[in-house]
């Protein structure tokens, strides 16, 4: 089933128009460098956007049915060719669009009673989040939850928002509550209930529809529209039913007025995530740093007085400053204003700090201020009080400080209530205090007045902290009389430091330690933090947690209904001998390969795959050719209505330009071995090439998982994940070698992914002769050089495939004369037979082809 690119890129163009002079929202345009995606914006919008009757033209846009969109793309008599309005090819938002749906769909069979569709808030969230920078999904999230608070003239209790009626937690609770029973298999139910949209004014009923259209903004809930019975089952309905749809929300209030819809639970969805991220998203205060969603499990909470307190602990260097003006510097963005104290910094390089700490991307957004003036606001402090005439220099500087909050306490608590924008959050100021440990130092040393009499100073000071009603950020050294019992006074304690190591050949890897989150469900213990390079401030979380977020998903098994016909089409080896090496793996157009349906297996699509043998066999080049292949669908053999696949490969061996080459000749080969392919299919890779060190499991875990989402959120999404090499760890990257849960953690991440698997593994051995000169008559063993410390690997992985393939040196018994050929072998096979030992395939490690040592026949 097919949708035009244009009928999509149609509802989107106007956005061409309107944001082509702000330069931080070319991710939403633009196509990509290989012209798979095209831009959203056209020549001819572009040449005619001057013209006074351009709003009419985007308004026909709009308007226009799909039957005749025709219209826009008219030859004008003024043109000499005919000008392309709307893209008649994939955009990023054409392919979010079909993306979302057809994933769905996947799942839900359209048939001619009802259709099940994602939620629009889902697709614009996606849409509107920076790809390489997937904390900036808090951006939307704010705008698109304040769109659902309007719509449903709800608030949550304690954000500023005077139009809107409150709602607590336990009135969430028990919205939540009704959906969960829905969803929790019971007497003549499998918990998939369907999940009517509530009706009517109560209080109740519109809490319930928020938190629904909430979870569908998720991705957690589908919206399943009904279609009048007496149709046949074809996809006119279908798309007579979405033209429908969006021409009523074309001409309503957001969810007003739309045909009858209910939610329905995705059935990848195993469980709804905990009450206490749901309270996160709705009432907290999202924080645009890259894992900062899992660290905080979707937002900061505040108190129910309003307010939040947050100690930053470290000794010299460890990036408390760094850390605390980083995130001021991403709440910007949400209009949010900073007020930050300092007795360290001098404020022309606190501004210039400031700048390097979000990526360049972030600040050209055009809602972010243009300049730090109009959202950092300086204010040195000084610790002597020789200078303070009113409390006279016998004063401390705890208790002058705790004057001065008072006196800002008193200018917040004046100010009008609610944002700016009357987006409503949570806090519109963050308050910094860099360097506690100095003034309270000073306090508590202070020859006038007791111990208790100091403490009790500091316990005033944090208590009007929180009567601030902001987000108060408290900067600390370690070395310090009260610094282990803050933690007990603050609400969220954070602290920093350095992994460092006597080798020269480790990194330092910084580290922060989320100890406390008094408010909220979080993510305590230990994660990376990095704070250099373009990418900014960003958080690296422990994979036991990134786990934790997919837990609620179901693992993907191998789908049956379309497979790769790669391991049945073999080349014979007759044919082969005519070419010689000369010839560098280059086979004439002439020469076809041959089909042995009978005798080899399908590949299922979302299958796991490992290929193991001994030498250096050609896997990376096998493990590309199985993951390039088109799929097939399994009813009726055709070629599957699929985009070329889009391969990640994480490479332990060779750099990228190595897979680039592969990737070059396997594509031309494949179209000699299959007739079927498209004109122009074209394959893709990314490569991520891991160079020898101390690379931490983490670190490998997160970036696979968000090269990952980067791929689904730019709207073209990897099919497969090759892991080549993994053999390698075992010499070259010993924090993962001792890791020894880090694969199983892989696979189950990647089991949530919905895409093929493909892993490598050689064994290391040493081949010797024991009897006989010549390769075809002698005697030869293999004694292993890996210590056996691969042998837990393997078996895991052995554990977690589907497919498990053989590749070793064919040698003896007058096999190939090709000195390059390696037999392969079945050995697993998910619900298939294992082709008979008599049925052997070959594979050629210098051209790239398998094929096949006598006649093709039926096994006996």
């Amino acid at each position: 089933m097919s949708v035009d690119d244009q009928l999509i890129n149609r509802h989107f163009s106007w956005l061409a128009h309107h944001g082509s002079g702000a330069p931080g929202l070319r991710y939403l345009l633009e196509g990509t460098a290989n012209e798979k995606l095209h831009s959203l914006r056209t020549k001819y919008i572009g040449e005619r956007e001057k013209l006074e009757r351009f709003p009419e033209l985007l308004s026909n846009l709009e308007n226009k049915d799909s039957v005749t969109l025709e219209y826009m793309n008219r030859r004008e008599e003024t043109d000499t060719e005919q000008p392309e309005v709307v893209r008649d090819a994939p955009t990023r938002i054409s392919q979010l669009v079909k993306q979302a749906v057809f994933d769905v769909w996947a799942e839900n069979t359209p048939d001619s009673y009802s259709i099940v569709m994602p939620s629009p808030l889902k697709v614009i969230s996606d849409f509107l989040t920076i790809p390489e920078f997937q904390g900036s999904r808090a951006y939307p999230h704010v705008v698109l939850r304040s769109l659902l608070f309007e719509a449903h003239n709800l608030v949550p209790l304690g954000l500023p928002a005077s139009n809107f009626e409150e709602f607590s937690i336990s009135e969430l609770e028990q919205a939540y509550g009704s959906i969960n029973t829905s969803f929790r298999a019971r007497y003549r139910s499998k918990g998939q209930d369907k999940l009517p949209v509530p009706t009517g004014g109560q209080k109740s009923s519109r809490i319930s529809r928020l938190l629904r259209d909430t979870l569908g903004m998720l991705g957690m809930l589908e919206m399943r529209f009904a279609i009048p019975k007496g149709r046949d089952n074809d996809s006119k309905p279908q798309f007579d039913a979405i033209q429908k749809i969006l021409a009523t929300v074309r001409k309503s209030n957001l969810w007003d007025d739309i045909p009858l819809y209910e939610y329905s639970r995705p059935k990848s969805l195993q469980s709804l995530p905990e009450l206490s991220e749901l309270v996160n998203y709705i009432f907290g205060l999202p924080l645009p740093i890259r894992g900062a969603d899992t660290l905080f499990r979707g937002g900061l909470t505040f108190s129910s007085r309003g307010g939040l307190v947050t100690a930053i602990h470290g000794g010299p260097g460890s990036g408390k400053t760094s850390l605390s003006l980083g995130l001021c510097a991403y709440l910007a963005g949400l209009g949010i204003k900073t007020l930050y104290l300092t007795a360290e910094e001098t404020e022309s390089d606190l501004r210039a700090r400031a700048t390097g700490l979000i990526p360049g991307e972030i600040r050209r957004l055009p809602f972010y201020p243009e300049k730090s003036e109009d959202w950092l606001f300086y204010q040195p402090i000084s610790l002597g009080g020789t200078n303070d005439k009113e409390e006279g220099s016998s004063a401390k500087p705890l208790s002058r400080m705790t004057s001065a909050f008072s006196e800002i306490r008193d200018i917040l608590l004046n100010q009008s209530g609610g944002p700016e924008d009357g987006i409503p959050l949570p806090c519109s100021t963050v308050v910094v205090l860099d360097g506690l440990h100095e003034i309270a130092t000073q306090s508590l040393m202070s020859n006038s007045g007791s111990k208790s009499e100091a403490r009790r100073e500091f316990n005033q000071f944090l208590e009007t902290c929180r009567q601030l009603k902001a987000l108060v950020i408290l900067t600390t050294g370690v070395d310090w009389e009260a610094d282990k019992s803050l933690d007990y006074l603050v609400d969220v304690s954070l602290r920093l430091s350095h992994d460092t190591h006597s080798d020269n050949g480790v990194k330092p890897h910084r580290l922060v330690t989320l100890s406390k989150a008094r408010h909220q469900l979080c993510s305590p213990g230990t994660h990376g933090f990095q704070i250099s390079g373009r990418k900014g401030v960003r958080f690296t979380p422990q994979m036991n947690y990134q786990l934790d977020t997919l837990s609620i998903w179901n693992a993907h098994l191998a789908d049956k209904s379309r497979h790769k016909r790669v391991l049945l089409s073999a080349f014979r080896q007759e044919d082969l001998k005519r070419f010689p090496d000369t010839d560098r793996g280059r086979l004439p157009t002439s020469l076809s390969a041959t089909e042995i349906d009978k005798r080899s297996v399908k590949l299922w699509r979302s299958s796991n795959i490992f290929i193991n043998g001994e030498g250096s066999g050609g896997k990376a080049a096998l493990a590309l050719k199985v993951a390039i292949a088109p799929y097939f669908s399994s009813s009726d053999n055709n070629l599957a209505s699929m985009p070329a696949e889009n391969v990640l490969i994480i490479s332990f061996l060779y750099p990228e330009e190595y897979y680039k080459n592969l990737l070059d000749r396997l594509t031309s080969l494949a179209e000699l071995e299959n007739k079927k392919l498209p004109q122009g299919y074209e394959p893709e890779i990314s490569v991520i090439h891991l160079y020898p060190g101390h690379l931490k499991p983490d670190v490998l875990f997160n970036r696979i998982f968000w090269a990952i989402r980067s791929a689904e959120l730019s709207g073209d999404k990897f099919t497969s994940v090759v892991i080549d090499g993994i053999h390698n760890v075992f010499l070259q990257f010993p924090e993962i070698e001792r890791q020894t849960l880090f694969w199983p953690q892989l696979f189950n991440m990647l089991r949530t992914m919905d895409m093929s698997v493909i892993m490598t593994h050689t064994l290391l051995s040493v081949r010797e002769v024991i009897k006989g000169g010549h390769r075809t008559t002698a005697e030869v063993s293999y004694r292993f050089v890996d210590d056996n410390r691969s042998g837990p690997l393997r078996h895991a992985l052995v554990n977690q495939t589907d497919f498990r393939i053989e590749v070793d040196p064919a040698i003896g018994g007058g096999l190939p004369e090709d000195q390059h050929a390696f037999v392969v072998e079945i050995h697993s096979a998910i619900g298939q037979s294992l082709p008979s030992a008599y049925d052997k395939l070959f594979w050629s490690r210098e051209r790239l082809v398998f094929f096949e040592d006598r006649e093709p026949r039926l096994p006996v």
